[in-house]
Formats: C-alpha cells, sequence, structure tokens
C-alpha cells in the first residue's frame, strides 16, 4: 500500500488528467441513461401477474388500460363522437366504453342499470383508455388532460408515471441544490479549513458523476434510483473523506512533510476505509437478490456508486490536498466542534440503564416492526395539483374503480355463463362483461361485429372485463382478488388475471420473503467483513446486534403511530441502514480496541468516545439531512419515504452507537480478548488478589484480629 500511495502521489497530474477523461466520458453518457417510471415493470416475470399482461398483450394487443377519462355531460351521441376522436389520438391503443358492452341503439331504460352506471353515470361519459408503449407519460398526460378539458377529469396510471418523470426531472436538481449547502456547513463545523469542505464536495461530486453516467450499461434505471442514487451515495461516502484528512492532519502536526504525512495516511486509513466502504457495498448488494427487480436496480447503482467514492477518495483527494495544501492552510479556522470530554463520561455513566432498557425493548421492537402495514402503489398526488383534483371529481361521480381483466380458454361457454354468475355475487364487483353476456353463447362469433369480438375474444382465451367498487390499493381489494382467483381456480386449471390491483397484491406477496433474504444477506456479508477487519468472532456480533436494534426501533415507528410505510422503504431501509451506519460502530470499536491496549474497559470506552464523537456526528449528520431534504422536497411518496426513514435511521443508529455500543463492549470486554486476535489488552487487575491484600493489611492493622487468628 506504501508504494501504490507513493506512486499515485508522484503522478499526480496523471492521476487528475486520467479523472478529467472519465468525468468528461461520464457527462457524455449520463443523458443516455433511460429512466423507468413503471414499478409493475419490475414484478419477476414469474409472477402471476406479469404472465397475465404478457398473454393480454399476445393474445389482444393490449395491456392493463392506463388512463380514466370523464368528460362533461353529454349526449350518447356526442359521447360516441369523443369517443372516435380519443381513439385518433396518436398514443392511444384502445378505448372501452359503455357502446362496447351494450347496444346503445336500444332504449337505455331496458340496459342493466349497473352497466350504465360504470360507464355513463349522470350524462358523464367515462372512457377507460389503454396507452402503448414508447411514449412520453409527460406528454401524453397533457394531450389527455386538454381532450378533458377544465370540465372533464384524468385518472389512472399514466396519471402516477406521468408524475414520476416530471418530479424526476425537476426534483433531483433541487434537491442537489438544498442538500449540497446544508452538507457544506456541516463540513465547515467538522473540519478545520474554509478549502476543506469544498474539496470534499469536489471529490464526491466526481464519484457521482462516474457512477450515474456508467449507468448506461444497464440501459435504464428506475425512477426511484435517479430519484435517490445520487444524493444517497455523497452522504453514505462522505464520512471516508473526513477520516482521511483527520489522518493527515495528525500526521502532519507530528512534524511530517505533507506527501510523506499524506502517504503515511493512506497507508493507515487503507484498511479501515475499505472496510467502511465494503460493508456498505454488500448491504447495498444485498438488495440484488430481491425478486422484485427493483433491488437489482437500486442495489447495483448504489453498490457501484460506494466503489467510485472509495477509488475518488483513495486516490483523487489525496492528490488534491497536496496541490491545494498552502491554501488549505491559508484558510485554516478554529474547530467550531464542542468536546465530547463530558460526553465520555456521562455514557460510561449510565450504560447500565441504557444497556437493560435497550435489552427488554429488543424483543417487542422487532416484532413491531415486522407488523407494520405497508403500501405498495404510487401513493397520493400532492394537494394543489391537478391531478389531485380530476382523482376527487371522478371519485365524486363514479366512485372508486379498478377494471380487471380475467382470461379463460376460449370456448368452455358452459364454465364461462357459471363462472360470470359467482363472479357478479361477489361483493364489490360492480359489472362482469364477457363474450357469452354480450353475444350469448347461441351467436357464432363472426356475426359478432369485429370490434367486440376482437375485445372479447381472441384466438385462444375469451377476456372477461370485471369492474370493482374499490380502489386499488387495500386490503378489500386484495381479498378481491384472491376471491376472483379462488372461484376462476374451480371452473378453469389455467387462467391468467392482470390489474392493478393484481399487480399490487404480487408485490405484497413478496415482501415476507424479500425482507428475509435481503436482510439475511445483509447482516451475513457484513459481519463477515466486519469479522475479517478485526480478525474477531464477537465484535461482529456485538456491532450488528447495536444497528439491527437501530434498524427495529426505526421501522416499527409507524406500528406505534399507527401509520404505515412504503414497501420498497421497508425492504431497502434494512439493508442500507446497516451498510451505512455500521461503519459509526466500527470506528468507534477500533478506537476502543486501541486505547484498551494502554487502559482498562471504562477509562478505553470513555476515551474511544471522546475521540470519534466529532468524527461520528458530522457524517450522521450529513446522512439524516440529506435523507430529511428528499421527504421535504420531493412529491414522489416512495422517495419521500425512503429519505425519511434513512434519515431517522441514521440518527437513531448514531445514537445507539455512543449510548448502546460502549457498554456493551465494556460488559463484553473478556469475550472480546478470547475471541479476537491479537488483541494485547492491558491486564485488569485481579480481583482475589486485591481482595487478599486488603484483608492482609486489615489484619496487621487490628491487634484484636491478630488474637483471633493466633
Amino acid at each position: 500500500m506504501e508504494k501504490i500511495s507513493r506512486h499515485i502521489l508522484d503522478h499526480r497530474k496523471v492521476v487528475i488528467v486520467i479523472f478529467l477523461v472519465l468525468m468528461a466520458i461520464s457527462a457524455l453518457l449520463l443523458p443516455m441513461v433511460g429512466i423507468n417510471f413503471d414499478l409493475s415493470s419490475y414484478l419477476p416475470d414469474s409472477a402471476d401477474s406479469t404472465a397475465a399482461v404478457k398473454v393480454m398483450k399476445d393474445e389482444f394487443g393490449s395491456a392493463i388500460p392506463s388512463a380514466e377519462i370523464m368528460l362533461r355531460p353529454m349526449s350518447l351521441a356526442e359521447a360516441k363522437a369523443k369517443k372516435a376522436e380519443l381513439e385518433q389520438l396518436s398514443f392511444v391503443s384502445e378505448v372501452s366504453w359503455l357502446d362496447d358492452m351494450a347496444d346503445l341503439a336500444a332504449p337505455l331504460a331496458i340496459a342493466d342499470q349497473d352497466l350504465i352506471d360504470t360507464y355513463y353515470k349522470d350524462n358523464q361519459p367515462l372512457f377507460t383508455v389503454t396507452a402503448a408503449d414508447g411514449y412520453n407519460n409527460i406528454t401524453m398526460l397533457e394531450y389527455l388532460q386538454e381532450f378533458a378539458g377544465e370540465d372533464g377529469a384524468v385518472r389512472g396510471q399514466i396519471v402516477s408515471l406521468a408524475l414520476a418523470q416530471r418530479s424526476t426531472q425537476e426534483e433531483v436538481v433541487r434537491i442537489t441544490l438544498i442538500a449540497v449547502p446544508i452538507a457544506l456547513l456541516i463540513l465547515v463545523i467538522a473540519t478545520y479549513s474554509w478549502l476543506e469542505p469544498l474539496l470534499f464536495l469536489v471529490v464526491l461530486g466526481v464519484g457521482v458523476l462516474l457512477n450515474m453516467g456508467s449507468n448506461v450499461i444497464f440501459g435504464r434505471i428506475s425512477f426511484i434510483t435517479q430519484s435517490v442514487g445520487a444524493i444517497l451515495q455523497l452522504a453514505v461516502s462522505i464520512d471516508y473523506a473526513i477520516f482521511m484528512l483527520h489522518r493527515f492532519n495528525e500526521y502532519r502536526e507530528m512534524g511530517l512533510d505533507p506527501k510523506e504525512a499524506m502517504i503515511k495516511a493512506m497507508v493507515k486509513l487503507a484498511k479501515s476505509i475499505v472496510a467502511s466502504a465494503m460493508t456498505t457495498f454488500f448491504g447495498f448488494l444485498a438488495l440484488v437478490f430481491m425478486r422484485f427487480k427493483i433491488g437489482l436496480d437500486l442495489g447495483l447503482v448504489l453498490a457501484k456508486g460506494i466503489i467510485f467514492s472509495l477509488i475518488s477518495v483513495m486516490v483523487l483527494l489525496p492528490v488534491l490536498i497536496l496541490l491545494t495544501r498552502k491554501a488549505i492552510d491559508k484558510t485554516r479556522h478554529r474547530s467550531f466542534l464542542p468536546s465530547f470530554k463530558g460526553l465520555g463520561k456521562f455514557v460510561v455513566k449510565i450504560r447500565v440503564p441504557v444497556m437493560i432498557a435497550v435489552i427488554l425493548a429488543a424483543i417487542p421492537l422487532f416484532l413491531a416492526q415486522g407488523k407494520t402495514d405497508f403500501i405498495y402503489g404510487m401513493g397520493s398526488y400532492p394537494a394543489d395539483s391537478r391531478e389531485h383534483t380530476d382523482a376527487r371529481r371522478i371519485e365524486d361521480t363514479y366512485g372508486y374503480s379498478t377494471q380487471m381483466a380475467l382470461m379463460v380458454p376460449r370456448g368452455q361457454w358452459d364454465n364461462e355463463r357459471g363462472l360470470m354468475e359467482e363472479l357478479e355475487s361477489i361483493d364489490h364487483i360492480r359489472s362482469v362483461i364477457g363474450y357469452s353476456s354480450t353475444a350469448g353463447v347461441t351467436v357464432p362469433p363472426d356475426m359478432v361485429p369485429s370490434l367486440h369480438r376482437e375485445q372479447l375474444l381472441s384466438e385462444n382465451y375469451s377476456r372477461l372485463i370485471l369492474v370493482s367498487d374499490l380502489a386499488a390499493e387495500n386490503d378489500t381489494s386484495f381479498a378481491l382478488v384472491e376471491t376472483i382467483r379462488e372461484k376462476t381456480g374451480k371452473y378453469y386449471d389455467e387462467y391468467h388475471l392482470a390489474g392493478e390491483n393484481v399487480t399490487l397484491v404480487d408485490m405484497h406477496d413478496m415482501v415476507s420473503r424479500d425482507n428475509l433474504v435481503v436482510n439475511g444477506l445483509a447482516i451475513l456479508a457484513v459481519g463477515l467483513v466486519i469479522a475479517l477487519v478485526f480478525r474477531s468472532l464477537s465484535i461482529p456480533l456485538l456491532l450488528l446486534l447495536t444497528i439491527e436494534i437501530a434498524i427495529w426501533i426505526n421501522l416499527s415507528i409507524p406500528y406505534f403511530t399507527g401509520g404505515n410505510i412504503h414497501f420498497i422503504g421497508y425492504l431497502v431501509i434494512s439493508a442500507v441502514q446497516l451498510g451505512a451506519t455500521v461503519d459509526y460502530g466500527i470506528l468507534l470499536t477500533q478506537y476502543y480496541l486501541d486505547h484498551r491496549q494502554q487502559l482498562l474497559p471504562k477509562d478505553a470506552a470513555r476515551q474511544a468516545i471522546t475521540d470519534t464523537a466529532g468524527s461520528l456526528v458530522s457524517p450522521a449528520m450529513i446522512l439524516a439531512s440529506i435523507s430529511f431534504t428528499l421527504t421535504a422536497v420531493s412529491t414522489i411518496s416512495v422517495v419521500k419515504e425512503i429519505g425519511l426513514v434513512l434519515g431517522r435511521g441514521a440518527l437513531i443508529s448514531l445514537a445507539l452507537v455512543l449510548f448502546f455500543l460502549p457498554g456493551v463492549l465494556i460488559l463484553a470486554d473478556r469475550i472480546i480478548e478470547k475471541t479476537t486476535m491479537n488483541t494485547n489488552f492491558l491486564p485488569k487487575p485481579d480481583k482475589r488478589a486485591k481482595t487478599a491484600e486488603e484483608n492482609s493489611a486489615a489484619v496487621l492493622s487490628d491487634p484484636r484480629q491478630q488474637g483471633k487468628d493466633s
């Protein structure tokens, strides 16, 4: 490592040129990275809803309807003309309305009233639109809103996708403009020069640019990854730069010239920074093993980002510090951080009640975080938006509505009629439309108008259109999906059910398994890294216990407050909080082991807190402030959730590392010594020898005791 460090510093200009070239390439590649705004596309191919959508596209040439459009009150003739206009829009592949299900030439009085109320209530037509692939969501929504007019309304998946796209494009810059100054302010407080924080942000900004540009290798990434990837990479890796600069300053204060001081700092920190980076890397990488493939997307991008940040800090930062060392020296200021000597004494003093309270709460917290209610969809729209107003307007007229498509084998008309009768009897099913109900089983398919036939019959399947009076996301809607599957299974061995709520049910079913796998792999990988770094069997268990309790506290808060959490935030945070904040425990433990060679357990813990508190508070506050910025600025519910939970988690982890972990280290001191290689702890005084010595002294000083003994 010393040879590598010296080689890097001897070729500073080459290093700068290489990074400039890589930055230029990344900047050119960045616009080529595609963004995916559809969460349902990340369901695995094996999911029932994914297979159903594929069958529907192959057989009927269309997917799940993308939007509902309600127009002002008008006559049937006007509504039919409006439908024809809607069908002419280039991005519209299919429009469904009342005339597809009923003969409008006949009086409406003899038609099924439930069917009329589904598509033409209070003379306000409600069209169901399916959009073609490959079009811009924002553009499509703008066209549909213009078509609906001020008196009409639009709701549905296309609205959520368009808002996600618009928010991603606008908010990344806004979040950066707010988060970076906050991080800069905290760095000014944590460092000793006005220039050092700027160097940190430049170096980590280079790492972020290289990471985001290299995402072109994936073709496209999710809008969630695009929204949080860069800012989280900056937040979780900034402590590497802080540690590097602190070590460099320590060696300079010993009298070493700048170059030799930097070489020693690079050599000394290589092990600890790489260890910290690897715990974060494997924490993120565990997301790859989620069945819900957004974990693969988010995990690879964040893990790759940690590698780029590590390279930037270990290679570029030392070069820039040496090139600007004179300017750094000229811009020095006093430390704005308080002294933490009193904190160390206080923590050691209260360690026993803190440990008892945390350990007693651990099991209830673990159980509570497993009972948290989840959100699976995109969430609500901003209250001041047209989208929110439109959704309320359609809801006031038509109520909630979720459309499902059930595809069953063609030609089994008796089964189809029997199934339709059972489906119509289910609570919350507003209407069921199928070939056998619109045309009648005695009418040959060739005698049915092609438009009707193509919507309901394909070469292999008969399609039933089910409309419920429920919102897509709630327990009743999820139970309805299971009821439909159960009743269909009595008539057919093979069938396919598609719909927004069906997709959400599949997401729901994956949470428990994905959480177990992701959390288990993250714990295993991080524990293995810690074990190798410390060459210890006990230290990984102690650090993982500390951070896992912090995670349980964090994820149990929604349960105790009666709230809920987006399932992506729940799955992601288990791995991300572990990987991002276990570094705090690693640093404090390393200092404890170092001090333990000259001090007894209590004194070593006290001194470790004093030495590391400043280095721990700064990155934790930066991570928390940047995460809370995501929550405050973003209008995307999933992004807001990730920001809130990660920011809260950073502060909880910091609190447990500072107040709980020192007591655990003191309590387990003898176990650590026995299970860790090369500890060289200062021996504790032998209590038995000390007691015998005190008794002996007491005997010698007490004549009466001497007489009894004789």
